[in-house]
Formats: C-alpha cells, structure tokens, sequence
C-alpha cells in the first residue's frame, strides 16, 4: 500500500557538523563496493561470448550545486552535455539539479536554491558517512557520490551501474471521470510502478523539473555571469510510502500548478522510488509534462503537493487534506 503523505521540508538536527567544500573524494566503502560489483558484471557481461546488451534503462543523476559555487558552472554545463547527448550505452540519464542554500548570503540569493535542498544533500552525507557537504557534488542512483564537475568519473559510475538497474515508474494521464470533486480543479496525474525489490522501506519522491533556463547570477564567485541551467528541481515532494514486501503501487496525484513564470514546455515529472536507510534508488520515472497533464495552463503560484488516502494497485485513492 503506497500512503501519500504531506510535501518533505524542514532540516532536522544534523548528527554531526557540516563544513561546506567544494570537493572532497569518494570516502563511502559501502557505495564504492556497490560500483566495484557493478563493474566487475559489466565487464563479465561484454566480454563473455554470446552475451547481449543490457536493456536500456533509466539512473538518476542528482547534482547538488549553487549560484555561488566557483565550480559549479562547469558542473552544471557537464550535466546538461550528458542530458542532451545521453552518452552512456543502455542508460537514460535523468539528471535533477538541487540548489542548495549555504553560499546564500543576505545581499544575494540563488534563484533556484532551497533548504530542503540541503537536507536532502545532508541525509547522503548520513548515509554514506562523508564529514562534509560540498559543492558541487554528484550523486549517482542514491548510492555512489563524486566531484560533480568529473566526467570521466561520472561516465564510468553510470556505465558500471546499467545492470544494477531497477524497474521503470510509469505516468499516465488521470481518468477525468475518476478525479475526486475535491481535485477537480488541480491537474492529475497516475503513477504506477511493478515488480519493485525493496531492501526495506522506501519513500516515493515526485520531483518537477525546468529545462532551458537562464539566470544572471548577482552574488557569490559567479557574479556577473549569466548562467544556463537545465532540469532544475523546481519543486521535490515525498508523496508516498511503501513497506519492504511491497512489490507493486498505483496512486492518483493531484499536483499544483506550475508557477506563472514556468514554461509549460520545458517542463518534466520525474517519480523515484527510494530506501529509507540505504537511500539506493530502485525505481525511476518520468515524462514531460505536456504528454501527462495537457496544455494546461498554470492558474496561481503554488508550492504543494495534495496529499492523498492510501492507495493500492486497484485503487487511485482520494487526495484529502
């Protein structure tokens, strides 16, 4: 049963100290073994005769950067080449830029930046017992982190981590006649998602995006510069659970609309299913928002995501309050 709970935000007491940096290596055993195993079946796997392709499937790419980062912009430029270019063999890259708020600063403030950002760049330094967070810093599947600015690194993390890939999340447009009244006037949304392996429990996140973008950044190492930005996190929402033995989930989502100043055009719904403890991502989706929700045109500014009632593989639910 997937249960669709409040939006995600609000930073907790960190266990330890953070220091903000803007690189620091990979220090995680348990992620690098996760690679190094990944890596050791890719090269079984094409080296062995009679051996096929991997189907191609989808890794998610998070990259924790900032306005104010002097590294970033290479960063950011590196993510949106492997974006278009979709480089790696068998994978669909779907990157998410997470802006963080630690080079905020009173007299400037980064367009796309927000705190729960940060939490959630804070939660992998748990996770994977870093010392630090830092810009810009790449996060690969929820399980393998980087200096986001190397290529290489990051070429070789995705390509060995293709057979480790888990099953596709799946959006479709909402019935219209089975929309709850209550939800009539928000856009909806079915997300759907089968044969999942968990390791334990698992949150399901919904995150929007925003390509082609464009600021000029006012503060901070980068100021002055006009700065390009592609698949931004313009907002990122847990909306669900799911218990271990969980293997499948079908929920109806009612989702605010976009901000005036959006374009609906360039606009995507990227779903993750995600373990609570480990943060290995074993699920990902997505889909533009034009192909699930229509040309419809935002109304009002919002932040939210209407939470909803559990709902099962037979059932959409009903959002509530």
């Amino acid at each position: 049963m997937i249960s669709l709970l409040r939006r995600q935000h609000s930073a907790p007491g960190a266990s330890r100290p953070y220091r903000t940096f803007l690189r620091i290596p990979l220090r995680v055993a348990a992620a690098g073994a996760v690679l190094a195993g990944a890596a050791t079946l890719l090269g079984a796997q094409d080296s062995g005769a009679g051996s096929t392709p991997a189907a191609r499937g989808m890794v998610l790419v998070e990259l924790f950067t900032s306005e104010g980062c002097p590294h970033c912009p290479d960063a950011d430029a590196m993510l949106e080449r492997m974006y278009s270019t979709q480089p790696v063999e068998g994978v669909e890259i779907v990157p998410v830029e997470e802006h963080v708020d630690y080079w905020d600063r009173a007299e400037w403030v980064d367009h796309f930046s927000s705190p729960s950002f940060t939490e959630r760049q804070k939660k992998y330094a748990d996770a994977m017992d870093l010392e630090s967070i830092y810009t810009p810093q790449m996060v690969v599947d929820g399980v393998v982190e980087f200096a986001g600015n190397n290529e290489s690194r990051a070429r070789a993390t995705i390509s060995a981590l293709r057979l480790a890939l888990g099953p596709t999340l799946s959006f479709s447009p909402a019935n219209p006649r089975a929309a709850p009244a209550a939800a009539a006037m928000k856009a909806q949304v079915q997300l759907q998602g089968k044969e999942l392996t968990l390791g334990g429990p698992a949150n399901v996140y919904l995150i929007l995006t925003e390509d082609k973008l464009t600021s000029r950044v006012g503060g901070g190492s980068n100021a002055g510069e006009s700065w390009k930005h592609s698949s931004v996190a313009r907002w990122f929402y847990r909306v669900g659970q799911l218990r271990a033995e969980e293997k499948n989930f079908s929920a109806g989502l009612a989702l605010a609309d976009p901000d005036p100043g959006w374009r609906l055009e360039n606009l995507r719904l990227i779903a993750l299913v995600q373990e609570e403890e480990s943060r290995k991502v074993v699920a990902v989706g997505l889909a533009r928002w034009q192909e699930v929700v229509g040309a419809r045109g935002p109304s009002a500014p919002s932040g939210t995501v209407s939470p909803a009632a559990p709902a099962t593989s037979k059932s959409p639910g009903l959002p509530r309050r």
